[in-house]
């Protein structure tokens, strides 16, 4: 990825320990990492294949972690979380084209 990947993953996982922490939700140490891992496998991958969304891998991970059937949007991030996702979404599109 050209645009800051790591700035993307911190801010979606603290975007996602803030939302959860206001239903009652508390992250371990070893899910944050998880999530951190399961974010960065994505979408450090070349565009083209990348499978899932941000929020498509966080809602996997929260199904799975917390057998919970959350969507959560971008807007449910905070708004750094939603900047992040638009660029990345923006990115992703401009990588697409050109190729």
């Amino acid at each position: 990825m050209s645009f800051e990947s790591q700035l993307l993953v911190e801010t979606l996982v603290a975007g996602t320990i803030n939302h959860l922490e206001k239903i009652g939700h508390n992250l371990t140490d070893k899910q944050i990492n998880y999530l951190i891992k399961d974010l960065s496998d994505e979408l450090n991958q070349d565009f083209r294949l990348q499978k899932r969304t941000p929020t498509q891998v966080i809602n996997n991970f929260i199904k799975k972690e917390f057998e919970l059937n959350l969507n959560l949007t971008p807007n449910d991030l905070g708004e750094e979380g939603r900047v992040q996702i638009i660029l990345w979404g923006m990115e992703k599109a401009k990588q697409l084209d050109e190729k």
